[in-house]
């Protein structure tokens, strides 16, 4: 035992509001109530330490810290009092201290052990709260508590349990104690009169609510604290562990799940009590049964460390998947053995990285196999079969992490699917189960429906837009005469190499055609002209060149640049088709992020069906309405929501295409069109084509109006409604056209658009008339003089 004062913390807030002084007569007084009510043999020895105490003290009642180290006879004998006698000490931490505060005056040698470093004397613990905080309040519910029973006759909930958290110097890793606080040795009572307190009031206040009330209506100061507290610590590492794992996997901020498992792990080393054991966590992925490799989702991986490239990484994981996991079996190697034939290929990867000791424990969920815990040392005696015992209480709760893990990436991938392959979206998803379900409950009741009902939604409200790359295709016919003419060019120099070395007429009329060819490039080609250029190129010049090669290998040095060069992954005569198709995509891109950015954040409003339809730009049709989301309210304000976006959007796609022209080496510009529709239509999910469509003879106007209107010019003009660097919006009705110079007038005071707006009456199409048309300008910094220029020389070559 020893008979020391230290404080474990040495600066408590609000400690200086209570007053609090230590005395044996708590605990005199304890034994005499124990005295009155004993009826057994006990009563004896309970007068004996009565007697002895009194004599002792003389009638000292307060015992000042400094004075303590007097009393060592009487610390002891409460110790014997409470332990039975065959209770040994070296087993027990336990100590005694001031009342409510946490200074120790008298305990065990384990107690000191665990809370005080021998060589310094300092404390090496800090207590935490329920939330994992380091506390360093009063403990206030315990105080109040205390205040409450013995003055007010009232009880309050509070525990007399503090969590606290022992940090072990050599591993550096925590412990966790639970210090159980015995206060029947303690009286409360008040200094000048109890003071008023309302206690019906606090009866109905809110457990979290009645501490803040307590501070505000009744001062700690005015009560005074008597006696000798006892407390015992007992080491709760495990379950706290346990506990601290489980609440991690509940959370639900838990998605990406990267960052709970390496908390999960280092759990684990607190478990297993060292820093010198590493865990790694492996999920069981499949794809249609196959198993995958996903960087994030086998982000802590020993196995993965240890391998030397990404790839290896991969073939690692598979092959543990295909091998060890067809026949899962607990898995220790204390010391990795030396090498042999037929062992797991993965032990040299774990020798090459210097790991000595591994271990592998297969993980179930709902006893199907949901991946491995893996153990592994790099110092001999680490791993051994009673650290398994040990991280038994949390392999269940590992299955769960890593079935989560497994159900996350399922979910990722249905969601791209639907995303990118399906017209199954959220918003209309549960019409589709609705559907799914009433085809169910008629099986069920015997009946066989031919088929799965149609999907229909009633009068919602269609708003279109379609972003379009300006004169893609004369930059393809562009890009492909000027490849062209570079294989031409890298053709003719290659036969005419052949011809000084080979006398052979066929290579004669070869490079007569290709000659002919050449000036033919100059000019127009019609579309038989085409056909007859790639059956020239294909059949006569690509046969009669790769036959040449393998037949007269003396020739390949002078075959091989053309071969090489019309390779369409990286050669020459592709070089400008690449470029295009690679800046085509940079524009798509970045037109698909504009709109799917905003979408999910649209959705939170009021759910729509969004679909787009890829082309050389970016086509999409959005329907909102009340059957749509039958269990809100719509209202019209949620449309024009959605129209106000609309146009915003699309200036925000134009200035940010605009804004990659620098990166591009062949500059493209986007046109941005809107179609109003005021009316509401029916839509239908055809099965055929995968897709939902217009329902009905009236509604097919408007899926008329939008194939027809791409290239739509002004009136009396050959001039194209689209413009780069504009929006252009049509409509039919003047209330329609009213709206949208609202949102034009907004957004030229917020600088997205300029300040001209034309009004615009539009030809007559095939069966449409009366269309009308808005088109503003978009703000932008004049970067791009030199590309709209000429893109205006291209607008006159296909006007002309």
């Amino acid at each position: 035992m020893q008979n020391a004062v230290f404080h474990i913390v040495k600066e408590l807030e609000g400690a200086g509001q209570v007053d609090s002084r230590l005395s044996f007569d708590g605990f005199i007084n304890f034994l005499k109530k124990r005295r009155q009510e004993d009826k057994t043999m006990r009563v004896k020895f309970l007068e004996f330490v009565i007697h002895h105490f009194e004599e002792r003290l003389r009638g000292k009642h307060l015992i000042e810290l400094e004075e303590i180290g007097q009393f060592g006879d009487l610390l002891e004998l409460i110790y014997t009092v409470i332990f039975p006698a065959v209770a040994d000490e070296r087993d027990t931490a336990w100590a005694l201290g001031v009342p409510v505060k946490p200074v120790i005056v008298y305990g065990t040698e384990l107690f000191y052990d665990k809370l005080r470093d021998p060589l310094t004397k300092e404390v090496k613990v800090c207590m935490l709260d329920g939330k994992n905080q380091v506390r360093t309040k009063v403990n206030l519910e315990l105080v109040f508590s205390m205040i409450l029973r013995q003055v007010y006759d009232y009880n309050l909930p509070a525990g007399n349990t503090v969590i606290r958290s022992l940090r072990n110097e050599a591993t550096g890793l925590p412990g966790y104690f639970r210090l159980n606080i015995d206060n029947r040795f303690i009286e409360v009572s008040a200094k000048n009169g109890v003071p008023p307190l309302d206690l019906e009031e606090l009866g109905s206040k809110p457990s979290k609510e009645a501490i803040p009330w307590l501070l505000e209506h009744l001062p700690l100061d005015a009560f005074v604290f008597e006696g000798i507290s006892a407390i015992t610590v007992t080491d709760v590492t495990q379950e706290y562990v346990v506990e601290s794992i489980k609440n991690l996997i509940l959370s639900p901020d838990l998605g990406g799940g990267n960052s709970h498992q390496a908390e999960v792990i280092r759990y684990l080393n607190v478990l297993a009590g060292t820093n010198d054991v590493n865990f790694g966590l492996l999920p069981l992925l499949l794809v249609n049964g196959r198993p995958v490799y996903s960087e994030t989702s086998c982000y802590h991986s020993i196995l993965g460390e240890a391998a030397e490239s990404d790839k290896e990484t991969e073939e690692t994981y598979l092959c543990l998947v295909n091998q060890y996991f067809k026949e899962p079996r607990l898995l220790l190697y204390e010391t990795l053995p030396p090498r042999e034939k037929g062992e797991y290929f993965f032990l040299e990867t774990l020798r090459r990285a210097g790991i000595v000791s591994y271990g592998l424990i297969p993980v179930y969920y709902n006893n199907r196999q949901a991946g491995v815990l893996e153990i592994s040392a790099r110092e001999e005696g680490v791993v051994k079969a009673g650290l398994l015992e040990r991280l038994d209480s949390v392999i269940p709760l590992i299955a769960q992490l890593l079935q989560r893990g497994i159900d996350e990436f399922d979910a990722d991938l249905k969601t791209i699917v639907k995303e990118n392959f399906t017209s199954i979206q959220p918003a209309v998803e549960w019409k589709f189960n609705e559907a799914a379900w009433h085809y169910e409950r008629m099986l069920e009741m015997g009946i066989e429906p031919a088929s799965v009902e149609t999907i229909y939604f009633k009068d919602i409200y269609p708003l279109y837009g379609a972003i379009d790359i300006r004169n893609s295709t004369l930059e393809r016919n562009s890009a492909l005469r000027r490849d062209l003419q570079t294989q031409f060019r890298i053709l003719g120099e290659t036969l005419l190499s052949l011809q000084k070395v080979v006398s052979l007429q066929l290579l004669d009329e070869l490079l007569h055609q290709t000659q002919k060819w050449q000036l033919a490039m100059n000019g127009a080609l019609t579309t038989a002209d085409e056909m007859n250029l790639n059956n020239f190129l294909r059949d006569k010049v690509d046969f009669f060149l790769v036959h040449f090669r393998e037949t007269r290998p003396d020739l390949a040095d002078l075959i091989t640049p053309y071969l090489k060069a019309t390779a369409e992954p990286d050669g020459e005569a592709f070089r400008h088709r690449r470029e295009l198709e690679s800046c085509i995509q940079l524009v798509n891109k970045t037109v698909n992020g504009q709109l799917e950015d905003s979408i999910a954040e649209l959705q939170q409003s009021y759910p729509f069906y969004f679909e787009k339809f890829r082309t050389d730009g970016v086509e999409y049709d959005i329907y909102i309405g009340q059957s749509i989301s039958p269990g809100r309210t719509f209202d019209l304000l949620y449309l024009r929501n959605l129209r106000l976006w609309q146009l915003k959007s699309m200036a925000l796609v134009a200035l940010q295409t605009h804004n990659l022209l620098p990166q591009m080496a062949e500059p493209l510009l986007t046109t941005q069109l809107i179609f109003v529709h005021s009316a509401s239509i029916d839509i239908s999910f055809r099965k055929d084509e995968r897709r939902f469509d217009v329902e009905g003879g009236y509604n097919i106007r408007y899926q008329v109006v939008k194939k027809r209107i791409d290239k739509v010019r002004v009136r009396d003009t050959n001039e194209r409604l689209t413009q780069p660097g504009k929006v252009a919006i049509i409509y039919f009705n003047d209330r329609e056209g009213e709206e949208y110079e609202g949102y034009i007038r907004y957004l030229q005071e917020k600088e997205i658009l300029g300040v001209e707006v034309e009004h615009l009456e539009l030809e007559e199409l095939q069966g449409v008339s009366g269309l009308r048309a808005l088109r503003v300008g978009v703000l932008w910094p004049a970067a791009a003089a030199d590309a709209m220029g000429r893109v205006a020389v291209m607008d006159k070559a296909v006007q002309g």
